[in-house]
């Protein structure tokens, strides 16, 4: 019975695509785990503040959960720090979603959206890639793992999740139709 309920665990760990460590998570960034429950509830803190029209998806809303330790340490290192109050304050400001009905993941996605913008503000592009290239360097250290739901990797250059086309459909040249050769007259078919 026990190795039965052991094979029955692996069987499940290997159909969810994710190591016990990271089962249930969007993400494994080092030993930092972002939950899929997170980045669903960040989406929807946000969604009612961008508007659906903004396209916003599940993976840019991990995307900023990702990044969001590394872009607020970044901006409190130039003075710019940007606090969980300073996320609610301006939240709140939009008239659109109260700040006491905001998940956690909801103000860190806010917040590391400031810090973007805080970084980026009065800077030279060469200050800009350097902080951008320090951070670069901080995720590939720790190592980054996104759940296949939400994209296969981060591009470093443009700092969001890619999206992996599905294996399951492959591309084949198109069969070209075997030509079909009709008996020349002085040929008999045969029998």
């Amino acid at each position: 019975m026990g190795a039965l309920l052991a094979g029955t665990a692996a069987i499940a760990v290997t159909l969810s695509g994710c190591g016990t460590s990271q089962a249930g998570a969007a993400a494994v960034i080092g030993d930092r785990r972002i939950s899929v429950a997170s980045v669903q509830a960040g989406y929807q803190d946000i969604l009612p503040l961008v508007g659906q029209d903004a396209g916003v998806s599940q993976a840019q809303i991990l995307n900023l959960l990702i990044l969001e330790p590394y872009l607020t340490q970044a901006a409190a290192a130039l003075g710019k720090g940007v606090s969980d109050q300073d996320a609610k304050l301006d939240i709140s400001s939009s008239g659109t979603v109260k700040a006491a009905d905001l998940s956690h993941a909801g103000v860190e996605v806010w917040r590391a959206n400031l810090a973007n913008t805080a970084l980026q503000a009065d800077r030279s592009s060469a200050d800009i890639t350097a902080t951008y290239s320090g951070i670069e360097k901080q995720l590939k250290s720790a190592g980054v793992h996104i759940n296949p739901r939400y994209g296969s990797g981060i591009d470093y250059t443009t700092f969001t999740i890619t999206q992996s086309s599905p294996n399951w459909l492959k591309e084949t040249a198109a069969p070209t139709p075997a030509a079909t050769q009709a008996p020349s007259p002085t040929e008999t078919p045969a029998p």
